[in-house]
């Protein structure tokens, strides 16, 4: 398994991956009417086309805080992703939020999310970021044990809108977002 940087040519395969790992973490967990819309619009060509502008943003703009890291596997298949940038509701700057974290599902259980998170705080720190903020469903039980299990600490409850349904999140967070960086291989 190796951690990069994602490129601009890996874009497809980001939709492939956000798209496949999304649908199945979330079936179940919003209204069906909410989780078939996403099903029959946005496949993971639509998806593709957004990486593709955020890379190319990227490329563009040396000063956006952001980091979008994949994981190969060892015959150099993209299997997960993970995307950090500044906080939202952060004037101070200091806040880094991670927007996606997501691993293929035949993938999952084997440590590739856990090294990615904290690859992805390093990155984070190494960019001036102290603290680390994740909103996950509340109904995702699965990503609430794993954002518990990696220290995060729930701090609050807000809402995040799908499809015009407003869906129950909680947030959790790093105060010592260095703490969680650093290597940490997949055993």
């Amino acid at each position: 398994m190796k951690i990069r940087a994602a490129a601009v040519e890996d874009a497809p395969a980001l939709g492939r991956v956000m798209v496949t790992s999304w649908l199945s973490a979330h079936r179940g967990q919003m209204p069906d009417a909410a989780w078939q819309k996403r099903v029959a619009e946005w496949t993971p060509e639509v998806s593709a086309r957004a990486w593709a502008r955020l890379l190319h943003e990227c490329a563009d703009d040396r000063e956006m805080r952001v980091v979008l890291l994949v994981a190969d596997d060892e015959d150099g298949n993209l299997v997960a992703l993970a995307l950090g940038r500044a906080a939202e509701d952060d004037p101070s700057g200091l806040a880094a939020q991670l927007d996606a974290l997501y691993v293929l599902p035949d993938r999952q259980g084997h440590g590739v999310g856990r090294w990615l998170l904290r690859e992805a705080a390093g990155e984070l720190a190494s960019l001036g970021f102290a603290r680390l903020l994740v909103g996950v469903l509340t109904a995702n039980l699965p990503a609430r044990a794993f954002y518990e299990a990696m220290g995060g600490r729930e701090i609050a409850q807000r809402s995040a809108d799908e499809e015009g349904y407003l869906l129950p999140e909680t947030v959790y967070a790093w105060d010592d977002i260095a703490a969680l960086g650093g290597p940490s291989a997949p055993a």
